[in-house]
Protein backbone atom coordinates (compact mmCIF):
# COMPACT_ATOMS: atom_id res chain seq x y z
CA UNK A 1 0.00 0.00 0.00
CA UNK A 2 2.99 2.77 0.64
CA UNK A 3 4.14 2.26 -2.92
CA UNK A 4 1.15 2.69 -4.64
CA UNK A 5 0.82 6.01 -1.99
CA UNK A 6 3.98 6.94 -2.72
CA UNK A 7 3.35 6.17 -6.82
CA UNK A 8 0.50 8.30 -6.63
CA UNK A 9 2.63 11.63 -4.70
CA UNK A 10 5.32 11.28 -7.88
CA UNK A 11 2.66 11.55 -10.36
CA UNK A 12 1.28 14.33 -8.34
CA UNK A 13 4.87 16.30 -8.17
CA UNK A 14 4.86 15.52 -12.05
CA UNK A 15 1.86 16.90 -13.16
CA UNK A 16 2.37 19.99 -10.66
CA UNK A 17 5.87 20.46 -12.50
CA UNK A 18 4.22 20.07 -15.52
CA UNK A 19 1.69 22.44 -15.17
CA UNK A 20 4.41 25.09 -13.13
CA UNK A 21 6.24 25.44 -16.63
CA UNK A 22 3.29 26.12 -18.95
CA UNK A 23 1.68 28.96 -15.88
CA UNK A 24 5.33 30.18 -15.83
CA UNK A 25 6.27 30.71 -19.39
CA UNK A 26 2.34 31.68 -20.10
CA UNK A 27 2.04 34.42 -17.47
CA UNK A 28 5.72 35.79 -18.37
CA UNK A 29 4.83 36.19 -22.16
CA UNK A 30 1.44 37.60 -21.05
CA UNK A 31 2.92 40.31 -18.84
CA UNK A 32 5.49 41.48 -21.84
CA UNK A 33 2.82 41.00 -24.31
CA UNK A 34 0.53 43.70 -22.20
CA UNK A 35 3.63 45.66 -21.48
CA UNK A 36 4.90 45.79 -25.02
CA UNK A 37 0.83 46.69 -26.20
CA UNK A 38 0.49 49.26 -23.63
CA UNK A 39 4.30 51.04 -23.79
CA UNK A 40 3.82 50.61 -27.59
CA UNK A 41 7.78 48.55 -27.39
CA UNK A 42 6.27 45.27 -29.47
CA UNK A 43 7.82 43.03 -28.90
CA UNK A 44 11.44 43.68 -27.03
CA UNK A 45 9.45 43.51 -23.75
CA UNK A 46 7.50 39.81 -24.95
CA UNK A 47 10.75 38.42 -25.58
CA UNK A 48 12.25 39.54 -21.87
CA UNK A 49 9.15 38.46 -20.02
CA UNK A 50 9.23 35.29 -22.08
CA UNK A 51 12.67 34.80 -21.10
CA UNK A 52 12.24 35.47 -17.78
CA UNK A 53 9.02 32.97 -17.21
CA UNK A 54 11.40 30.31 -19.05
CA UNK A 55 13.61 31.57 -16.17
CA UNK A 56 10.84 30.87 -13.80
CA UNK A 57 10.34 27.13 -14.74
CA UNK A 58 13.51 26.36 -14.61
CA UNK A 59 13.81 27.25 -11.24
CA UNK A 60 10.61 25.65 -10.03
CA UNK A 61 12.18 22.40 -12.16
CA UNK A 62 15.47 22.87 -9.89
CA UNK A 63 13.13 23.40 -6.96
CA UNK A 64 11.56 20.31 -7.48
CA UNK A 65 14.98 18.48 -8.75
CA UNK A 66 16.15 19.55 -4.84
CA UNK A 67 13.37 18.58 -3.11
CA UNK A 68 13.35 14.52 -4.96
CA UNK A 69 17.35 14.40 -3.96
CA UNK A 70 16.70 15.24 -0.55
CA UNK A 71 13.64 12.68 -0.34
CA UNK A 72 16.06 9.61 -1.51
CA UNK A 73 19.06 10.56 0.24
CA UNK A 74 16.88 10.43 3.61
CA UNK A 75 15.14 7.00 2.00
CA UNK A 76 18.10 5.44 1.83
CA UNK A 77 20.36 7.17 4.95
CA UNK A 78 23.24 8.24 2.53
Amino acid sequence: MKKLKTTWLVVGDALQLGGSIGLAVFIGAGIGYLLDKKLETFPYLSIIFFLLGIAAAARNVWRVVQKELRAHKDDHGT
